[in-house]
């Protein structure tokens, strides 16, 4: 489980009061999972691929394999859609993937970043997440009556979104500030995904796919 302690002082008192037994609750479901080991074959499967296409379609698959053992104690459920109203960090491969899905081309993103041209991979993740925060509250474009309409090609990031409390109260949305959530440790997925295409562009879903 990958949460660290936040700051919670200035946070709502039901953050304050729940904190403490979901980051409990997930680390006890974290510890308890027993790692599906086709998320590794899938990896060695990625790192072989020779392009960034095919290494981001076998990453995808992988993090797909790692949540499953997961899935069935996260809070995450169909319907629950708070998480598609954040900033989701895609890559303009995972766009170009969606767009052949979907029949639609991807727009050219009026704000990205390389992570290549940070020192700190995590530094470009941050821009990213940066950029997109400017639209939190706005749906993914692909949301539909609550639902992923492209669930079968949805990206990394959302693969990898677990909420490992019991249910979805610190996923709520609060305008103007940051909740924090006990995801599940996805660290060296992300990673992987950054290597697997450190040249190339990464934005927000929402721009490389505008309403």
């Amino acid at each position: 489980m990958g949460a660290t302690e936040p700051d919670l002082s200035a946070l709502p008192e039901y953050v304050k009061e729940r904190w403490p037994a979901a980051l409990e609750r997930a680390t006890r479901k974290t510890a308890s999972a027993v790692p599906n080991q086709d998320a590794n074959k899938l990896l060695r499967v990625s790192q072989k691929a020779s392009t960034a296409a095919q290494r981001i379609v076998w990453l995808q698959r992988a993090a797909s394999a790692w949540a499953k053992p997961l899935e069935s104690v996260a809070a995450c459920r169909r319907g629950c859609s708070h998480c598609c109203h954040i900033s989701v960090t895609i890559s303009s491969v995972e766009a170009a993937l969606i767009g052949r899905h979907v029949g639609r081309a991807p727009a050219e993103p009026a704000h990205s970043v390389r992570v290549g041209s940070f020192a700190d991979a995590a530094d470009g993740v941050a821009a990213v997440q940066a950029i997109g925060a400017r639209d939190v509250g706005a749906p993914c474009p692909f949301l539909v009556d609550d639902a992923c309409s492209i669930y079968e090609v949805r990206p990394m990031a959302c693969r990898l979104l677990l909420n490992l409390d019991d249910d979805d109260l610190l996923c709520r949305l609060v305008p103007g500030q940051d909740i924090p959530v006990p995801y599940a440790n996805s660290g060296q997925l992300k990673t992987l995904y950054l290597m697997a295409q450190a040249s190339t562009p990464l934005a927000d879903i929402r721009d490389f796919f505008p309403r």
